[in-house]
């Protein structure tokens, strides 16, 4: 099903029609960026580790107004991507139903992997495009958490937190404090 060249850690598939991803069997494993199917392998378990700290270290600060979700489909306009990590607002996921979330949440947070240029270059373009006031990096090669905001349309970093820092973030809704130590593992 999948065409185009096959790297270790991605697959990008032909040019599909937004109707045409829709058709595909239940939860594939895949993002529409730019009218294109772009399928990654299941994520280690270190990323999913630093996915699931850093989501219960947010939960614990979190208003209950919003929600922390894992792994959820985010469809800002016409592509559809996959962040690790989301804070969104309950009354905006309750009124866009449950497939994937229409709205635009606080923070979004990529835990880089496989497809990094994606998550340092493309999805980042395009999460500063859909207005997305908060973008996080957590990258356990180079061991940093990187916090960046939208400046003139563009994201610029705003601190980059390396294995010894304890920081208190800013995700818009709340503030969580991270030692980043801790949350590579």
């Amino acid at each position: 099903m999948v065409e185009g060249p096959v790297e270790p850690h991605v697959s990008v598939g032909p040019r599909v029609t937004w109707e045409q991803f829709e058709q595909l069997p239940e939860d594939p494993r895949a993002e529409y960026i730019d009218g294109q199917l772009i399928v990654t392998p299941s994520p280690t378990e270190q990323h999913q580790y630093i996915a699931f700290e850093l989501g219960v270290a947010i939960r614990s600060v979190a208003p209950p107004t919003h929600r922390v979700v894992l792994g959820w489909s985010w469809k800002p306009g016409a592509d559809e991507f996959i962040p690790d990590l989301m804070v969104c607002d309950k009354a905006t996921i309750a009124a866009g139903g449950q497939a994937r979330f229409t709205g635009t949440p606080a923070l979004a947070v990529e835990v880089l992997s496989s497809n990094r240029g994606d998550d340092l270059i493309r999805k980042m373009a395009k999460y500063a495009e859909a207005g997305l006031p908060h973008y996080w990096i957590v990258d356990p090669r180079a061991q940093t958490l990187t916090t960046y905001a939208i400046v003139e349309g563009l994201y610029a970093p705003t601190a980059v937190h390396g294995r010894g820092a304890v920081a208190d973030l800013d995700l818009g809704v709340a503030t969580v404090r991270v030692d980043v130590a801790e949350l590579l593992g």
